[in-house]
């Protein structure tokens, strides 16, 4: 397997088939940050939690677990208020997940937060997981 290839191929796994695009292509169209491998300071095994991951350890993975809709709703809106740049899909996401959470189907608020990892999981920790939150 060519280096290349091999590059395209892992890219897709750290940050989505669009990485793979953007390394066989080489790095000049990848983000600084990942072109770079930037040391983000946070997140990492060792490191502090960085803004985000830390909030959602703290605060919407505890209101997950006490399973209370009221709570799930709250942070869901918060995480609405906070749409990341390029991430057209994260508002209709959350306040999917926040209409969810306040008719008590927390099953369906926990899939709109697998729908928004999944979506924009990879992206948000390659370019934006040190940005505040």
């Amino acid at each position: 397997m060519s280096m290349k290839l091999m590059s395209a191929v892992l890219m897709s796994v750290g940050i989505g088939f669009a990485g793979a695009a953007w390394a066989a292509n080489g790095t000049a169209d990848l983000p600084g940050s990942v072109a770079e491998g930037k040391d983000f300071g946070c997140g990492a095994k060792g490191q502090k939690a960085c803004p985000m991951q830390g909030w959602m350890k703290t605060v919407m993975q505890s209101a997950t677990t006490s399973g209370d809709g009221a709570k799930i709703a709250s942070a869901l809106e918060y995480v609405a208020s906070k749409p990341p740049p390029g991430m057209p899909k994260w508002v209709a996401i959350s306040k999917d997940g926040v209409e969810k959470a306040k008719k008590g189907d927390i099953d369906g608020a926990k899939a709109s937060c697998k729908a928004c990892h999944d979506l924009y999981k990879a992206e948000y920790k390659a370019k934006l997981r040190d940005a505040a939150f």
